[in-house]
């Protein structure tokens, strides 16, 4: 069986890239353990929203198996046996491109960038956690510094200077097909304006 991880103890308030943790795993494991050190209230919500879900995170190649318990947040390598209730996967630009705000969660996904797999509530559940985990690393120096040892482990350089261009061929998500879905959005002021989009 492979390795796991519960909830390290690391001190992430004044990490070096040097004691980045290795792997996907590792920076999960050390993802939550700092937002429990740091929001206490971020990780409650956390755990409300993904519940006794089993989910399958993947990155690039690396794929693992996220669950909260009894003893916290458990970690281990995909195991293709085991049933999961949702699965989220991307890249690991989309990842820097996230934590550095120049990509939504809707956006990525509209683009491609981020896939996820499950029912409705799993889902939901995970984008939720992602903007979960985002909102706390734009608050907290700690899982800045966690950003920036996974930008420099990983792509080996400072966040871009500049925003990258928006994808002109992204079709919106507002095409339908059933004009009473149209109406209905009309009638309750939700279609874009003419020149918008």
């Amino acid at each position: 069986m492979g390795r796991s991880w519960r909830r390290p103890a690391w001190a992430w308030s004044s990490v070096s890239t040097d004691d980045a943790p290795a792997g996907l795993g590792a920076y999960i494991a050390a993802l939550v353990a700092r937002l429990d050190e740091v929001d206490e209230g971020a990780l409650s919500r956390l755990r409300s929203v993904v519940g006794g879900r089993t989910a399958r995170i993947g990155l690039d190649a690396e794929a693992v198996d996220v669950t909260f318990g009894d003893g916290g947040l458990m970690v281990t390598p995909s195991a293709a046996q085991l049933a999961v209730d949702g699965a989220g996967s991307c890249d690991r630009a989309t990842v820097l491109d996230l934590l550095d705000g120049y990509l939504e969660v809707s956006d990525a996904v509209l683009d491609g960038r981020l896939q996820a797999r499950g029912d409705d509530q799993a889902v939901t559940a995970i984008f939720q956690a992602i903007e979960i985990l985002l909102d706390a690393a734009a608050r907290d120096p700690g899982l800045r510094a966690l950003a920036a040892a996974y930008r420099s482990e990983r792509h080996g350089g400072p966040p871009r200077a500049r925003l990258p261009a928006p994808d002109a061929s992204r079709q919106p998500w507002l095409l339908s097909e059933s004009p009473g879905e149209e109406a209905l959005l009309a009638a309750l002021d939700l279609l874009p304006d003419a020149g918008s989009g």
